[in-house]
Formats: C-alpha cells, structure tokens, sequence
C-alpha cells in the first residue's frame, strides 16, 4: 500500500483533464500542482482518500507545500483478492515504521512525530474514494475524481477530476468536509505520533518489524465490536482467499510480497476465516514468514527472473542529456554518465565501413531474392535513432505537410522462420550498438514476471510504455519473437497514437525494435496493416530464405558476427551531432522529404571519402516501402483463381479499364472463423492495396472496384489484365468495337464515295 520508494517518472507528458466546475471549462493536458497554485492562495491544509500513495511522494510533493496533511488510504474492493491487498496494506506498516527508524531526520518522519502528518486506513468496508480539499484560512479548492496521489497517475495515466472552489462560507465546503468525514468514519490510524514514538525506541530493525507485527495483529478483528478502531477482515472473505491459494500451483503465481500476504494470512486465521486465538508470540512468528519467504523465493528465483521494470531496459543506455549524447550503465544506477565519444578515422573507419557494406551484402547476395536494401535501411535506422526526435520536431514545426508522424517510433522486421531476422534485428544489432541485452520475448511470460501483469502483449506494452516515457534515454529497446498479433491490439495502438501524436512530447524519446515470425493462414500471426500504423511502425519484410553454399554462408556470417562492434555506431552519433548543430535550409529540405538524410549523409560523406559509396548506393537512393510488398502473393492467387463473371467483372468508369471484386471471392480464402471470415479477409485485402498507387478508394459490404492499370502497376505484371483479355466481357467489347470500327470505316467510304461523285459532275454520271 505504502512503499518505502518509487521510481520517480519524469514529468513530460500529462494526460490529466480537469474539469473546472466553477469556470464550467474542461483543461485538457493539466498540471496538477499548477492547477491548485492558480487556485487557491498559499494553502496551508491538504485532506484527501486514495488507493496508493508513497513515502517518496508524500515527502517531496505533499509535506514541502502543506503545514498539515491528513491522508486516509483506501482500497478497490474486488472480492477474494482484496484479502490479499488488505493484508498487504497491514503488513506495509513495518516499511513505513521502518524508514522513520532509519531516517529520523527525514521530513516525513518529523511530521509524524509532530501530528502534522496523519495517515489512516480501511478498518471495515472498503474505500473507492479519490477525493482531496485543500483549504487555507478562508477559501477551499476540492477535487473528485479518479487520480491516486502517485507520480504515474499524475502525470502520465489518462486521468480525470472535476474542481471546485469557492469561501469557506460556501454551502458546498462544508459538503466536503462531511464527505471527507465519512470515509474517516471507516477508516483507523495507519501510524500516528504516540505509535511511531514507541517503536522508535527498538533496539534493532528486527525487534522493530516484531513490534510492528505484534501492533498490527492487535488491530485485526473477525467482526466489528462497537466503534472500536480495529480492523475488521471478513472470515468468508478469508476463507475463500485461504482456499484459492492452498495449492501450489496457485502459490507459484504470486510473487515474494503476495506470498507473505498469503503465509501471514494462514498464520493469523484458521480454516474458517476466523482470527486464531492465543498469539502470544505472533509477532515473532510472523517476521521469521518473511524471512523464509525471502530466502524459498531467493533460492528458487530463476536467472531470468525480472525483479524490476528497469531490468528490461536498454544496458548500457544513451542518454541525452543538454545537448549532448552519454552513456550509462543502465537506466536507475546512480553513477556518473560518460560522454560518446569516437576516434575512428584511416584504416579503422574503411574496415568498419566495410563491415556495414558486407553485412547488408549479405542480404542480398545470400538470399533467393534479394533483401539488402531492406538490411541497410534497418542499420540506417539503428544508427539515427538517438536523433530521430529531433526529426520529429523539425517535421512538426516545418511548413511542409510533413508531421512528427511520419518518422516511425518502432522498426519490426517480419517474416517466417530461418529468414535472418533475429541475426540481424538481434545478435548483430546488439553488438553494432554495444547493447548487452537485447530481449527475447519469452522474457516477458507472466509465470517469470515479477510485476503481477498476466498478459504477455499488455505486459510488452506497459514496459514499451514506461520506458518511452522516461525521460532521457533514447537506446532502442529490442524485442525478439514478439507476437505480430500485438499490433493489432487496442491498447498497443492507443500506445503507439499517443506517443506519437502528443505534440508537447517534444523531449528526447527512444525507439523499440521487434523481430516477428510470421506463418501465412495463421490467425495469430496477422497483424496491423492499417495505414495509420504502418506509418508510425516501420514493417521491413525478411521473406526469403538464404541460398548458395551451407559452408559458405555459414563461414561469412560468422566473419560478420566476429567482426561485429559499436564503433561506427559511435562514429555516427559524433558526426550525427555536428550535422544537427548546423541544419542547413537545403538539408531541412532534403529531411523532409527523407527522414534517414542525416544519417545517410554522414555515411555517404565516410564512404565517399574512400570512393566506397557505390557498393550500397543503390539502397540510399529510397526508403523501403512494406506496403508495396505485403499482400502482393496473395492478391496474385486471388486473382488467378478467381471466376470472371461472378467473382470478378470488368467495367469502364471515366473512361479507364476498372475491375469490380465482389464479396464471394473472399469467402473462397475463408476458414470460416471470425478472424477469417469473408468480411475479414475482404477488410484485409482491401488494406494491402497501397495508397500510393490510387488502386481503391473505398469499399461496401458487397465489394469493391480497382483501377486495372494501377492496380498491375502495383503487381509490376499484367495478371488483371490478361484476366480481361481472355474474358467473355473483353471478347464482346472487342467484337463491339470491331463492329465499330467496320461501321466507322464504311460510313467513310460511303462518304468519299458521295464527295467524289459531286466532284465528277455530269460526265461521271454520264460515264457511269
């Protein structure tokens, strides 16, 4: 409930709406502390309910702006695991009592030992309230809503409170104070002065959490008595908890905190649910719990095991930093940043150069099609990354129609197995960055998850989430294997749209990198092909299986991996920074119309300089489109299996060879399950077409029509075309149009025949 710490996230983004009631006025992107400032004049009290809060939060954000501060702690009440979260919230008392004892002078203890800080807590039924006042000597400014009091919800969740305010002397003010009373009257002291006093007095930090276990246990009651302060723990309640979790199985699911919920529960209550009798030396009991459950859960922890979010980032990490890029250890050391710096130059930077130039030849000389260019625009990627906000900015503040959307947050190389995706998008882009842990997927499973999350596509997003908004790093994170179903998840597209799109996120931000194997005709392996992802996630398509020598190949690849460093990298972010110095307005120009310039220019620049540029300038000239790639197979087998006349026909509009697809071919590539049924896979279809190229522009329920040409354009063959050629409709239109013409040239005939006579006069009759 109370925890000794937490990670502080940075303020860069707030997503708080307040509703002004008094000014009947909405405040989208709030500042909460700005809101309270504009106001109310130097408050000197804050009331309120809340879920959570921390003893960091409490202590630099409350106790710095308030003379007193009375915060009640509420908890969600959802059934049986409410147990869990109570017994939680009883035990977190010695986290509490514990940093008072080992910080006695901190504010946050001195507060308490001078009552100007009082904190309480459910006792009976519990609270859902958020609600806060704060007053000064005579106006008041109340706020309701679904804000907890913690960093994360006050400045990143999407949260909502409506305002009010006014003079004391207001009727509502005192509708405040007896909304706030009530949820008093359900609640005891969490640790007040007399408390905190005694157990300051322990001899030791064990004697401390004893005394602690001891005073707790004495709170806790089966049923209420009176209006005494005890905490009252339902026995079906418990009973059911106890119940849930007899198993190991279930046991195994919880993490070490969650455990001793579950052990302290068993030890106080019996199978009933009803608290034991003769605890004399409970206390003592209850804190040898704890340590047995951190050692059994040290003991059996697995090396993959991820104790914390932070643990899932980038290590080492690039951070920006007053214009500068640095490196550090991880994100949440304290240790000093070391600047990026380089000295690659001569021979070192031809050998490294060379290294780029051989690996992205490798995609294409050792592939049944080739696939460099696709491999040398991921590495251009990879290698901008640290700057591509900086593009997004330029994007968003130029005249041109380009906007911060347009440069991508995120870069998935997808294909099937055995394509040379994770080699690249993983072992060799790890060591091309100095990355030391690139992640896998499986990473993320809930049963190795220590967060409580038990959904692996939400648990990737939510790291996703927290570590593109923290505040500084700009590493790609990499994620191998990842479900391509995960794009195509409403929550992963809020996600990715809300990064995207906020246009006060103008700070430095990172970017991710996902590997996906993708199985054609399998539900799981769809994924996001609308237009507005596409756009903010780069799909580079790694299909095609390597050829040549075994040996041989395998021989070059291990030369790469071997040869593999971060040194160009360095380079880059060096050369990168002194471009960025200096934008001229013809370089602004060409970024516009490609955001890789940057770095394709510095490259260009190295490569030039040791007449090395030809081997990759074929790959710099254009970006690689996915959507000119994704569903051209498909859309070819549909076609050639479709039946002119009923699945398709051929019509003229505006004069252009047009072809209507109706409904009923698609139920032919159908397996009749929801994902694949035939309004799905005509969705799908009609999503492959590229905007580009103005095949379709829209589409019924009953089908659609494409452009002929265009649409083989796309195809870069005439398969719609010769559909036509060899169809009844093109046989009658060119029988039409020979009747046409054979008409057309005996009405000419019949006319010079009559000009002619006119001209020969009456000796022509005559003759005749």
């Amino acid at each position: 409930m109370i925890e000794k710490s937490e990670s502080v996230i940075k303020r860069g983004n707030n997503m708080l709406e307040i509703l002004d009631y008094q000014r009947q006025s909405l405040i989208s992107d709030a500042n909460f502390w700005q809101f309270v400032d504009d106001n109310i004049n130097e408050p000197t009290e804050f009331s309120g309910v809340s879920f959570v809060s921390s003893i960091k939060f409490i202590e630099e954000e409350l106790l710095p702006r308030f003379a007193k501060v009375t915060l009640i702690l509420g908890l969600t009440d959802n059934g049986a695991n409410s147990i869990g979260k109570r017994m939680r919230q009883l035990t977190d008392r010695t986290t509490v009592v514990k940093y008072g004892y080992e910080h006695p002078e901190s504010e946050f203890t001195k507060r308490i030992l001078d009552g100007s800080l009082r904190l309480f807590f459910t006792k009976k039924e519990l609270i859902h309230t958020k609600a806060y006042l704060i007053t000064n000597q005579d106006h008041f400014l109340a706020l309701t809503g679904s804000m907890n009091l913690t960093n994360q919800a006050m400045y990143h969740n999407v949260e909502q409170l409506v305002a009010d305010y006014g003079e004391k002397t207001a009727p509502m003010f005192k509708c405040y104070k007896e909304l706030l009373a009530v949820n008093r009257e359900h609640a005891t002291d969490f640790i007040n002065a007399k408390q905190m006093v005694g157990f300051m007095k322990a001899q030791n930090t064990e004697q401390l959490e004893i005394d602690v276990y001891t005073d707790t246990v004495n709170l806790i009651k089966s049923k209420a008595e009176g209006n005494s302060d005890a905490v009252v723990v339902p026995p079906a309640e418990v009973k059911e908890f106890r119940d849930k979790y007899q198993s190991d199985d279930q046991l195994k699911t919880l993490s070490a905190a969650d455990k001793i919920s579950v052990a302290q529960t068993v030890k106080l209550f019996g199978p009933g649910g009803h608290k034991k009798r003769n605890l004399d030396q409970i206390g003592h009991e209850l804190y040898n719990l704890t340590q047995v459950v951190k050692r059994e859960t040290a003991s059996t922890q697995s090396d993959d095991k991820i104790n914390r979010e932070e643990d899932l980032f980038p290590k080492p990490v690039t951070y920006w930093n007053n214009g500068q890029l640095y490196e550090a250890p991880r994100i949440g050391d304290k240790v000093n940043l070391s600047l990026i710096t380089s000295d690659l130059a001569g021979d070192s930077l031809k050998q490294e150069l060379q290294l780029f130039c051989d690996i992205v030849h490798e995609y294409d000389n050792y592939k049944e099609v080739g696939e460099g260019w696709q491999a040398c625009d991921f590495i251009c990627y990879l290698f901008e990354a640290p700057w591509l906000w900086q593009i997004r900015n330029m994007y968003e503040y130029s005249a041109s129609s380009k906007s911060r959307e347009d440069v991508p947050l995120g870069i998935a190389l997808i294909g099937q197995g055995r394509t040379g995706k994770s080699t690249l998008g993983k072992r060799l882009a790890a060591k091309l960055t100095g990355s030391k842990n690139f992640l896998d997927a499986g990473i993320f499973d809930p049963r190795n998850y220590a967060l409580g999350k038990s959904n692996t596509n939400m648990t990737m997003t939510m790291v996703l989430k927290n570590y593109m908004y923290s505040d500084g790093p700009v590493s790609p994170m990499m994620i191998d294997d990842v479900s391509p179903n995960l794009t195509t998840r409403n929550y992963f597209d809020k996600f990715i749209k809300d990064i995207s799109n906020g246009r006060i996120l103008t700070r430095p931000l990172p970017s991710f990198i996902f590997t996906m194997n993708r199985q054609e005709g399998d539900s799981q392996s769809q994924f996001s092909i609308k237009p507005e992802m596409m756009r903010r996630l780069w799909y580079l398509s790694f299909e095609s299986t390597f050829s040549g020598n075994d040996d041989e190949r395998e021989a070059v690849l291990n030369d790469l991996l071997r040869r593999a460093n971060d040194r160009l990298y360095r380079y880059c972010q060096v050369e990168l920074a002194k471009f960025f110095a200096d934008v001229s307005d013809e370089a602004e120009m060409k970024i516009e119309k490609d955001f890789l310039y940057p770095i394709k220019y510095v490259l260009k620049q190295a490569l030039d300089h040791f007449e090395m540029y030809d081997q990759v300038a074929n790959y710099f000239a254009d970006n690689y489109d996915y959507s000119l790639f994704v569903g051209r197979n498909d859309w070819t087998m549909l076609v050639n299996q479709a039946e002119v006349g009923s699945d398709i026909s051929f019509i003229k509009q505006d004069g252009r060879l047009c072809a209507q697809i109706n409904k009923q071919l698609f139920n032919k590539v159908s397996d009749n399950t929801s994902k694949n049924n035939g309004s799905s896979m005509m969705h799908r279809y009609f999503q492959y077409l590229p905007r580009k190229y103005h095949i379709s522009y829209q589409y019924t329920n009953t089908g659609f029509i494409v452009d002929v040409a265009n649409f083989d354009k796309w195809l870069n063959s005439d398969t719609l075309q010769q559909r036509y050629e060899s169809s009844q409709a093109a046989q009658t239109a060119r029988q039409q149009d020979n009747q046409e013409r054979l008409t057309e040239a005996i009405t000419k005939l019949t006319e010079a025949t009559q000009q002619n006579q006119k001209k020969k006069g009456l000796f022509g009759w005559l003759r005749k």
